[in-house]
């Protein structure tokens, strides 16, 4: 029996924040004692999350639960749940960031129609049909979407650097879709006048980890690995589909796959293998978390593996650098009015 591990999943109770919990399970030996943060925005969603893991893993006797209850669009309750885990545990080995989302308004069905006829597998991959609100402002008075897919990871990662410290490994969740992103705006960082906040944000992790992987992987023995989990069904646009369109997004899929895309790997459980190897498996020397992103792919049969893309620019580096500026800034003003709001 070996040190026990504890992982943190943000968004567990969804379809990737699941599968990965569940390759999790899978990965780590049951000789391994293991504990498991569940977070997620309600109880009642924790504790189902937690029982369908136990059911899932019901063979194990080394294995633990615990849940938070994490809001991502309040910094107040991002600070409140690191108090609790910086008060619950001494060493945490990984946190997958998981949760996020998109503050999505619906298909323009047309101009999806035109994407398909164009070029299907480029449709499902880079798709520019899918409508977001431009503006939406956070209780924080934070532009929304950078708020929960951006800046509340960041702030998080922060609070428990205590805890990560000596060998821990933070995971945070890209897209593919960055490859479509706008151009960094210095003066939009908050991705506040956007049309596509959404992967925009997701490039903004990556400028992100371009700008500390490195530093904190030397100053405090903290790994952090950027990964995407390839295009796989998930929820977050499951309300703008019915059961039609969403069985012919799965042959699109299929198709996708068939004619030599490598990032359809379908399932949540095929796009959680490589946020759980870049937790379990990567070896720093020889898988560098500098300027990578490891993301889950597939072959044609469907047969997962961990593909390496996308090395960060000097110009990355150096939008990073201005953005991690920026919510530095951020971090001090929100920790001062959490400070004034506690009095």
């Amino acid at each position: 029996m070996g040190t026990r591990k504890v992982a943190v999943i943000t968004g567990a109770n969804g379809g990737l924040g699941y599968s990965i919990a569940c390759r999790l399970l899978d990965t780590i030996s049951p000789s391994v004692p293991l504990t498991i943060v569940v977070t997620a925005r309600y109880l009642r969603k924790a504790v189902e999350t937690i029982n369908r893991l136990r059911a899932y893993a019901s063979n194990r006797d080394l294995l633990s639960f615990d849940y938070v209850l994490l809001d991502l669009s309040s910094i107040s309750s991002i600070d409140e749940v690191a108090h609790q885990l910086l008060s619950r545990y001494t060493h945490i080995d990984y946190l997958f960031c998981n949760a996020g989302g998109g503050d999505f308004t619906g298909i323009d069905w047309p101009a999806a129609f035109i994407e398909v006829i164009s070029g299907p597998k480029n449709a499902v991959t880079h798709p520019h049909f899918k409508r977001e609100r431009i503006g939406r402002i956070s209780r924080d008075s934070l532009g929304w979407v950078f708020q929960i897919n951006v800046f509340a990871n960041y702030f998080f990662v922060k609070q428990i650097s205590t805890l990560l410290s000596g060998g821990g490994r933070v995971i945070l969740i890209s897209s593919i879709e960055t490859e479509i992103a706008h151009k960094f705006d210095p003066e939009d960082v908050q991705l506040i006048n956007s049309d596509q906040p959404y992967v925009d944000s997701k490039k903004e992790l990556e400028l992100m980890h371009a700008a500390i992987a490195e530093r904190w992987a030397e100053e405090l023995d903290v790994q952090i690995y950027l990964t995407h989990p390839g295009i796989c069904q998930t929820s977050i646009f499951a309300e703008y589909l019915n059961w039609f369109t969403t069985f012919g997004m799965l042959c699109l899929f299929y198709i996708a796959r068939w004619i030599g895309s490598p990032w359809h790997v379908i399932t949540p459980y095929k796009g959680a293998l490589a946020p759980v190897w870049a937790a379990v498996d990567a070896v720093p020397e020889a898988d560098p978390v500098d300027g990578i992103v490891y993301a889950s792919a597939t072959d044609r049969w469907g047969r997962p593996y961990v593909k390496p893309t996308h090395n960060a620019s000097t110009e990355d580096r150096k939008n990073g650098a201005i953005l991690v500026e920026v919510m530095d800034k951020l971090v001090e003003d929100s920790l001062e009015r959490i400070k004034v709001e506690d009095k």
